[in-house]
């Protein structure tokens, strides 16, 4: 709602559509067999991506002046007093280690260090599995033998 407000899309028309997580995947699916144009807002990594031929719209550059997003938890005139115009600051996944285990498994901690994994794989893989509904197990065999420089590379080799 705020970043429509603050792009000014409703001065366009655009009004959102609240909708369960399955809902608005059919909704996109049903109109790109339709033909028609949809606009939803998604994130990456998610299964969508492997769903249907969809692209990011271009948004402008995260800009902390112009992005301050208050949850309604937080208060009660969080719609009010945000302001979304610019993308999102990009969120990273770290992975956390025991300063133990640098002693007890160095060759764990090298592989952690040196794991890297993009939104796309990671979206490609929710697709398999989760509409696919694919054995997560056998989903990491097929992209591990896909990426074998990948895999590679974790593993200091």
């Amino acid at each position: 709602q705020v970043k429509l407000r603050d792009y000014k899309l409703y001065d366009a028309g655009i009004e959102p559509i609240r909708a369960a997580e399955a809902v608005k995947n059919a909704r996109v699916l049903d109109s790109i067999k339709k033909g028609e144009g949809y606009a939803f807002y998604c994130y990456k990594p998610h299964a969508i991506w492997g769903m249907a031929d969809v692209v990011m719209l271009e948004e402008p550059p995260y800009d902390p002046a112009k992005y301050k997003m208050l949850q309604p938890k937080a208060d009660p005139d969080w719609y009010n007093k945000s302001y979304v115009a610019s993308k999102d600051a990009l969120k990273q996944i770290q992975i956390g280690w025991g300063t133990s285990l640098e002693s007890k498994s160095p060759a764990i901690v090298g592989f952690f260090k040196n794991f890297k994994i993009t939104a796309d794989d990671v979206s490609w893989m929710a697709y398999q599995v989760s509409v696919k509904k694919r054995d997560p197990a056998e989903v990491a065999r097929e992209w591990m033998s896909k990426n074998k420089s990948t895999v590679d590379g974790w593993l200091g080799l």
